[in-house]
């Protein structure tokens, strides 16, 4: 009898045990838990890809230790805005610039009296010393007579307006273009042009005589008749205010067309941006100070008042206005009149820390954007 061919073996069951092993392996590794670290960067990096300018900008957060840095320069800052007071330094107030000066302290405004006159009668004043320091202004003239052909010639700027004096005194102005295409004048006959030259001179009452200036000459003569020294307390004759209460001094001049408000605003852009070099800042640092821009006062989008514009205000309303010429006080800001009124603005010191730290805060908190090139 034949035999029955063997059976052959299935390949199904080994199949299934394979897939089985690969579930499973898969199951053990995924719930493993990854072994590397993830590190918060501050400022974030930016990788920049090939071909693209990438630029960020991100508002980062004071450290604490930067946030002391920061105090501790603007408490050295407002401690060291004003000198300390003493019997042998007084704090001199120009029309140049303003100054900080503590309530103790003891100022010298230059007694400066301005005369419209003529050299001649400086020269006859008899309450002038020969050394009697003088500023003259004036406007110089000079003649010179030549053609309208030589001046075409040596003229680059046509459109240069020409002041010529004709044969009754009087003057005529023009572009030299002008005059040129008038064909009423004889272009190669003589005229006699005016030059006029804004001049201003520092001088003495006894250097007059030898000036060259005419006798005649019109001038505005400021005369410095010395230095007056006045105490702070005396001016503001309060005795609530504490020694290290601080005063903005500024002396009023022509320039001040914006009234109170814009010399203290001007006062502290000026004084804060100036700033002041001190040793023991910081590490490679002497030097202390900050920006406060010049629409800081402006109202804010919402149309609320800004940080500086509520200090001014109040400062405006609250500021002392001395005319040392009377030697009365007032507090009225429509009326400052130059040349005779000084302006006193009180800030205590943590007044003007804050004003520090304000404008030092807005300036750390600008973005710093760097990217790594691939």
């Amino acid at each position: 009898m034949a035999k029955s061919a063997r059976p052959t073996p299935s390949l199904i069951p080994a199949v299934l045990a394979l897939i089985v092993l690969v579930i499973l392996g898969y199951l053990l590794f995924a719930d493993l838990q990854p072994s590397r670290t993830e590190h918060t960067v501050t400022p974030p990096i930016e990788i920049e890809e090939a071909g693209q300018d990438v630029i960020t900008e991100e508002t980062i957060d004071i450290a604490p230790e930067q946030q002391q840095v920061m105090e501790e320069e603007a408490s050295t800052f407002v401690d060291n805005l004003a000198p300390e007071p003493s019997e042998e330094k007084t704090v001199t107030i120009t029309e140049q610039q303003g100054e900080f000066v503590r309530h103790d302290g003891t100022i010298a405004i230059p007694k400066l009296e301005q005369r419209d006159t003529t050299i001649g009668e400086l020269m006859e004043d008899k309450s002038l010393e020969a050394d009697t320091p003088l500023t003259l202004q004036y406007t110089e003239t000079q003649k010179q007579t030549t053609t309208l052909d030589d001046l075409d010639a040596t003229t680059e700027d046509k459109t240069e307006v020409i002041t010529l004096e004709q044969e009754d005194g009087s003057r005529r102005q023009a572009p030299l273009a002008d005059l040129m295409n008038d064909k009423s004048l004889d272009k190669s006959a003589a005229v006699t042009v005016i030059t006029e030259t804004e001049r201003t001179r520092q001088t003495t009452a006894g250097e007059l005589a030898e000036s060259g200036i005419e006798p005649s000459q019109q001038v505005t003569a400021t005369i410095n008749r010395g230095v007056e020294e006045l105490s702070v307390k005396e001016i503001v004759q309060s005795g609530e205010l504490p020694d290290n209460a601080l005063f903005y001094l500024h002396r009023v001049t022509e320039r001040d067309r914006q009234g109170l408000w814009g010399i203290i605003q001007s006062g502290l852009i000026q004084r804060f941006r100036q700033g002041l070099t001190l040793e023991g800042i910081a590490p490679n640092k002497n030097m202390v100070r900050v920006t406060i821009p010049a629409d800081a006062d402006e109202p804010l989008p919402t149309g609320l008042s800004s940080f500086l514009g509520k200090v001014l205000n109040n400062k405006v309303e609250t500021s002392y206005i001395y005319n040392f010429t009377t030697r009365a006080m007032g507090h009225n800001p429509d009326l400052i009149h130059p040349g005779q009124q000084l302006i006193l603005i009180h800030f205590s010191p943590d007044e003007l820390k804050k004003i520090y730290l304000f404008f030092a805060d807005q300036r750390n908190e600008r973005a710093q954007s760097f990217a790594i090139q691939p």
